[in-house]
């Protein structure tokens, strides 16, 4: 009698067993996908934001209608060059006319891009 109670134990304890092995493979296989499509996701959305910086680049001088989202990115393009100007004016530092870049005061060159910082003469 001893036997079948541990018996029935024993199988009990290796369902269980298998049941939270399945349960852990399921969980395991959606946390898998939920990543994937993340992943998936966020490289589409770098894709777009290329895509659209090319397409403001290409038409960024063409006529728009007021309120035009080009109206509003060379707002805020314009607001990010003054700011930016501000920070390293206070570093004792000024931007880089092509790249945005922090240069020291006495450079020559970007750093960053390799722009020629001083105009010709």
């Amino acid at each position: 009698m001893e036997t079948g109670l541990f018996d029935k134990l024993q199988d009990a304890v290796v369902i269980a067993g298998k049941e939270l092995m399945d349960a852990a493979e399921d969980f395991s296989g959606k946390a898998k996908l939920r990543y994937e499509i993340r992943t998936r996701e966020s490289y589409l959305e770098e894709l777009y934001t290329e895509l659209g910086k090319k397409y403001y680049a290409d038409h960024k001088g063409e006529e728009r209608e007021e309120g035009s989202s080009f109206e509003e990115i060379d707002k805020l393009l314009a607001e990010l060059s003054e700011l930016r100007e501000d920070l390293a004016n206070r570093k004792g530092a000024s931007p880089c006319p092509r790249c945005g870049a922090e240069v020291a005061l006495d450079a020559d060159y970007c750093s960053k891009c390799g722009a020629f910082l001083h105009e010709e003469d």
